[in-house]
């Protein structure tokens, strides 16, 4: 793991969502150190019928606070899938050019964003690296999901082309 003039904080939000959302968090913590970096984590109940907005909005609060009590920026592990679904998203809403432009915000840093979700997993199984996804990513009560779904199969198709 590379170092940066700052040090690494890890920060994890637990929504309190899903009943095991706790095992999530103590495996990010015993990451953390293992590579003796600094952890920081909320948990809050927000339940399970939580709308993805409100999700959001709590974790990126909490990752602001953090990032200014250590005088530092928020490095998320977006990738390309994820602005490909958060444009489509949008899109589909009606967004003006500001919400085509997919995620920006200058307060948050994403080196992954050239990678696709299926890169990240083939270097992480080359690297022989431990990781635990989110179940609820595979749900169809989220819309998020289901438009996933949608958007990769389309992709899909249009490769085939």
């Amino acid at each position: 793991m590379s170092r940066t003039e700052k040090d690494l904080v890890v920060a994890h939000f637990d929504h309190g969502i899903r009943e095991d959302s706790a095992s999530d968090a103590r495996f990010v913590e015993a990451l953390a150190d293992r590579y003796k970096i600094q952890f920081v984590c909320r948990r809050e109940k927000l339940g399970a019928d939580a709308s993805e907005e409100l999700a959001r909005q709590r974790r990126y609060e909490f990752l602001r606070g953090v990032a200014t009590d250590f005088d530092g920026v928020i490095v998320t592990a977006h990738h390309r899938d994820d602005i490909i679904e958060t444009v489509a998203m949008n899109l589909k809403r009606g967004s003006r050019w500001r919400g085509l432009a997919g995620m920006s915000d200058s307060q948050i840093v994403r080196p992954m964003n050239g990678w696709t979700k299926q890169r990240i997993y083939e270097y992480a199984i080359r690297q022989k690296l431990e990781w635990c996804e989110d179940e609820t990513n595979q749900s169809d009560l989220y819309q998020r999901n289901k438009f996933r779904r949608k958007i990769n199969r389309e992709l899909d198709e249009y490769q085939k082309l």
